[in-house]
Formats: C-alpha cells, structure tokens, sequence
C-alpha cells in the first residue's frame, strides 16, 4: 500500500521521495556497506529494495523481515516515528499481530502502545485499540482492555464498520468472561455474532471464534451436552481454516465439557490436541491452563501420579514467564494431589505456597481454590479451627463469582470435614446448602440457554 498525498503536502513527499521507512533502510545499509543485491539475497530483486528505498513501494511484512535480519536491526527500528505514513502503520500492526501468533504479547503491547501515542486516522487507531486490547487479554490484564474496547467500540458504531465490530464485540465479550462476569459476556458474544450475521460476513475464522466463545458459557452455565455441540460446531468452522489459535481454545473447551459428561478418554484426547497446539504456538499461559484442566480430571480419575506431573510441569513453565494469575492454580493442584497421596508434609509446604502467589493474584477463582484445598490440608492434619476459616473464607470468595458449581464444591468439602468432625447438625446444614448451589447451578443452566449459543 502506497502512502496517500494529503492537502497541502509539499510535492517533495510525493512518490518517489524516500519517506522515513525508505530512508531508514538505506541509512542502515549504508552503515554496513552492504549491496541492493546482497540484501535482496534470493528472496526478492534488488529493482524491488531499490523501489522501497526511494519511496516508491511498499515491502510486506515477511519482507521487512528478511531485511531487517541482513541489517541487522530489530524490525522495530524501520517502524518507528511512522509519522502519517499509513504503510507503516499497517506494517506495524501486521507485525504486532504476528508477535501474538508467537505467544509474544509483551512486544504486540509495546508496538501498539508507541503507535496510539501518536495521530493517527480513526481506522487505523481503532484497529490499533483492539490488538493493544487482544495483547492485554492474554496477559490476563482483562480490567485494562475494557476502556480501549470501549473506546474503540463507539468509533466503529459511528462509521459502521462491521467486520471490524464484530471483532470488538466479541473481544469485550472476552474480557468480560476473563472477569468471570458470564452473563455479561454472552451478551457482546451475541451481539458479535448477530453484527456478523446481518452483515453478511463470510470470515470462517470469525466465525469459528464466536461460536468457540459462546460454547464456553455453556460450559459456565452447566450445560455440558449443549457445550459439546456447540464446540463440536465450532471446530467444524476452524479445522477449514485452520486457525490454529481459535481451535486450540476450542479444543480446551470441548475437553472440560467432555469431562462434566464423564466421558473422561475423549475429554484427555481433546486437551491433548490442544496442548500440542498450544505448545508448538508457544503459548505458555494456554499450555499451562490445558495442563491445569487435564490435571484436574485426572485426578478425579485418581490417576493422582499423572496428574501431579501435569501441575508440576505447568507450574515450572508459568514460572520461567514469571506469570502470577494460573500459577497458584496449578501449585494448589500440585498440594491436592499431595494430599491425596497421604503426604500431608509435602502438601502443607505447598499450599503454603499457593498462599503467598494467592496474594499477587486478582482471580477469585484462585482465592475459593487456594482456601478450599488448605481447608482440606488443615482438616486432615486435625487442625479444626483453621480448616474452618479456610472453608468459610473460600465461601466468601465464591459467593462473589458467577459460578454456583463453585460455591457447591467448596460447601461439599466444607460438610465432609464437618460430618468426620463429628458435627452433624452443621455437616447436615452444609450437605443442604451444597444441594441448593446445585439446585441454582439448574436454574443459571435454563436462564442462559436463552442466550441461544
């Protein structure tokens, strides 16, 4: 794409003037001493580079690439202070989307954070708004991308851009979910695929991560059936694309679904499928959370070995990346499988553990899972009166996320240790409020299967 003239510009700018990117290129060829013919390898022909350098074409992404590699420079470099020139801009979004493919949002957020701190056209800051917001998602910085969402959301209503609203919607509808607010989410899910459909769009890829996304609150609502289908569908979508990313989560989402069914072979198959995926991606977070949702139902399989190599593995990944939102999840897993190993040592020194990372995360869901299972802990090592602080503060927690299946675990395991405890009056009062959650869990179920996913 060839930077447009504007009003007013001085005719010097005009094709065939070398803009900041040709420039760049040539100063840093230059400086090495280096040939159009030895930085055009086979990959392209000199007359091209020739052409970039004088303003007259614009290089692809790949091609930045390759020459930004025989330069000797971080592609960074050709994309900085872009000015109005909207070639760079696209290139700088290309390659932030790129970064992301890699499993490198860090460097997608850097990117994008330097070109919104400049004027740019409303198109392009839009777009720019939701890769910045994509990058933070998954970072698990939910909270963050809600007012770049927002903002970017308002600017495509006002000039009616529809694909580019359906991508908007169906990311805020993420970073609701990502908050646990399922109601909330399924609502901009809707509204993505509804904007999708009466827009006449024909994205397969699109297509396959609304419907991945509205399939997850199914999952939520306690619908495991209708989740299976729905991510069943989905895939159907992705596999004729081959969106490796958009399968991958559905993927994930499909096998817990399996797993609520009891159908336990195929629900490892799917999470399998998706870890490969996710690991060839290099997404440490997703592969950390297949992990995590793989070693959960092997546990309750008792394959307690197995299951504890998968917390371990996914805890130690999660560490090098220095991730703090999944890792408390994983090294209580770790403290779980300890405990149902009888080694109430090791499980005490990793729950203690899960405790301190507990603190630096901002997931509730971390919280109920860190109390309940040092409830256990405490209630094993006959250590009544702080196992039942750690069961009534995971309660409290619970009580605060959208999830009644929660709330009916933490009662379960709260009840248990009430009725081994001797307490009948309370076990039976537990067992009973355990039953209710469950009783809500149907109806949440029949409330958002209006949501038509």
């Amino acid at each position: 794409m060839l930077t447009k003239r504007r009003p007013g510009r001085s005719a010097t700018d005009g094709p065939g003037a070398p803009g900041p990117l040709g420039q760049r290129i040539r100063q840093a060829r230059q400086e090495l001493g280096l040939s159009l013919a030895a930085v055009a390898g086979s990959d392209f022909s000199r007359a091209f580079l020739n052409q970039v350098e004088l303003g007259r074409a614009q290089p692809s992404t790949q091609t930045l690439r390759v020459v930004a590699l025989r330069l000797q420079k971080p592609i960074e470099y050709f994309l900085e202070d872009p000015g109005d020139s909207t070639a760079a801009l696209e290139l700088a979004l290309a390659e932030a989307e790129i970064g992301m493919h890699q499993g490198d949002a860090a460097r997608a957020e850097s990117l994008m954070t330097r070109i919104l701190a400049r004027p740019i056209p409303v198109e392009l800051r839009t777009r720019a708004q939701l890769t910045l917001a994509t990058a933070q998602l998954r970072q698990g910085r939910a909270q963050d991308a809600l007012p770049l969402l927002e903002e970017a959301i308002a600017a495509a209503e006002r000039a009616q851009w529809h694909q580019l609203l359906v991508e908007l919607y169906d990311r805020l509808g993420s970073a609701y979910y990502l908050l646990r607010r399922a109601h909330t989410a399924g609502q901009w899910f809707d509204k993505a695929f509804e904007c999708y459909r009466t827009a006449g769009l024909t994205d397969p890829v699109l297509r396959a991560r609304i419907l991945g996304h509205r399939a997850n609150l199914h999952y939520v609502a306690g619908q495991p059936a209708e989740a299976i289908a729905a991510y069943e569908s989905a895939i159907a979508a992705a596999e004729q694309v081959l969106d490796m990313p958009a399968l991958a989560g559905i993927y994930e989402g499909l096998a817990v679904s399996l797993q609520q069914t009891g159908q336990y072979a195929r629900a490892l198959s799917y999470a399998q499928k998706g870890l490969r995926i996710f690991e060839t991606l290099r997404d440490v977070r997703m592969a950390g959370q297949l992990r995590l949702n793989m070693g959960e139902m092997l546990l309750q399989q008792g394959r307690i070995a197995e299951a504890e190599r998968l917390f371990s593995e996914g805890a130690d990944h999660l560490r090098r990346i220095g991730e703090t939102e999944l890792l408390p999840l994983l090294v209580v897993g770790m403290a779980e499988s300890a405990l149902e190993r009888k080694d109430l040592h090791r499980a005490s020194d990793l729950i203690e553990e899960a405790i301190d990372l507990e603190v630096r995360s901002s997931d509730p869901i971390a919280t109920v899972a860190v109390h309940r299972v040092a409830g256990r802990i405490a209630h094993a090592r006959q250590r009544r009166e702080p196992a039942h602080r750690h069961f009534e503060r995971a309660l409290e927690v619970a009580a605060t996320v959208d999830s009644p299946d929660l709330r009916a675990r933490v009662t379960y395991d709260f009840a248990r240790a009430l009725e081994e405890d001797g307490d009948a009056a309370q076990a039976a009062l537990r067992f009973r409020q355990a039953y209710e959650a469950g009783r809500t869990t149907k109806a949440s179920t029949q409330a958002l299967s209006e949501l038509g996913a």
